[in-house]
């Protein structure tokens, strides 16, 4: 098979949020084009042999997936055993800075999309692989869901010191292998986690912004459809993103969640997916910490706004660190 057949998608992903991933390979594989050959990489640190077995169901001859621990591999990457006990690993789960490490990873490709897991596609992927670059880093669409909320557009300006207006979400990429490896994308960030260990409210996002900056082709808005009480709904979205809290199975009103549930119901997990939810609505200390958790995110937000050294202040003073002045 010609290399330029084969579309390269990557996933970030744990074993927790299997379910919701089961939902973006059936809406994926249901649309995408049958001109291309589909490489799916789930890039995980714990993803369990069973629930690997389960997902399998959606590989065949035009898609195949493929497993890939990360924890591991990224020891190989020189500098990345240094951050062990930093912010780093102090999320969550440190997979959400693994599409930051694709370039270094993959040399094999020079071109690919990367995708979180909190989505559905009901538009044709291929549409989005054809898309020119023109020599920018990134693809990539500009994040709507943040741009009704004064705490994280003052923070967006100030801290990470892009302008709130075309900062980028990075749930859905289009990746420039090959300029981002001649930029050193993985080792830029590296070095900027070590010497200056900055807070952030979206860390692989903030830190995708503040070196990509400059070097950032606009996606319509359509391949990155967050749903928002401040966007009207798109009509045809290509790429439906359900970000902070609008994720149809933590609620019943999101927007496009008609779309979540007609692949969520045939996607092999259907039945966790619905317990899980129920469970969630019905648990008033669950739904307690959610909100929580977000309103810490915009208290965060305001807190490093005042900070004097940040992104945008390093930047100011030494130009170069960005990628593509």
């Amino acid at each position: 098979m010609e290399q330029n057949s084969i579309i390269p998608i990557f996933f970030s992903v744990n074993d927790a949020y299997v379910p919701y991933l089961s939902v973006a390979l059936n809406s994926l594989k249901t649309n995408a084009s049958k001109k291309y050959y589909y490489l799916i990489h789930i890039l995980n640190d714990d993803i369990s042999a069973s629930n690997r077995k389960r997902l399998l169901r959606f590989s065949e001859k035009d898609f195949k997936i493929e497993f890939i621990p990360l924890t591991e591999t990224m020891e190989s990457i020189k500098g990345v055993s240094k951050l062990k006990g930093h912010q780093f690993e102090a999320f969550s789960s440190p997979t959400i800075y693994f599409r930051l490490f694709i370039p270094v990873l993959f040399p094999q490709y020079d071109k690919a999309i990367y995708l979180d897991s909190d989505i559905v596609v009901p538009g044709d992927i291929s549409k989005l692989w054809e898309t020119e670059l023109e020599g920018n880093l990134i693809g990539a669409c500009a994040d709507y869901s943040i741009q009704h909320i004064a705490p994280f557009m003052h923070y967006i300006d100030t801290y990470v010191g892009v302008d709130h207006k075309n900062y980028v979400n990075s749930g859905v990429l289009l990746m420039n292998l090959k300029h981002l490896r001649e930029v050193d994308i993985a080792g830029r960030f590296i070095s900027w986690m070590q010497k200056y260990r900055f807070e952030a409210v979206a860390p692989d996002q903030d830190y995708i912004n503040a070196l990509c900056w400059n070097s950032i082709k606009y996606l319509d808005p359509s391949w990155d459809t967050m749903p928002s009480d401040a966007m009207p709904r798109i009509v045809s979205p290509q790429i439906i993103h359900f970000n902070l809290d609008t994720k149809p199975w933590l609620n019943e009103w999101s927007m496009y969640h008609d779309v979540f549930w007609e692949y969520a119901l045939c996607c092999g997990y259907e039945k966790e997916i619905i317990q899980r939810r129920d469970a969630f609505l019905k648990d008033p200390l669950q739904r307690e910490k959610y909100e929580n958790a977000i309103a810490g995110l915009i208290k965060l937000a305001a807190k490093l706004s005042e900070k004097k050294t940040s992104f945008n202040s390093i930047i100011s003073s030494r130009k170069e660190f960005r990628l593509c002045s």
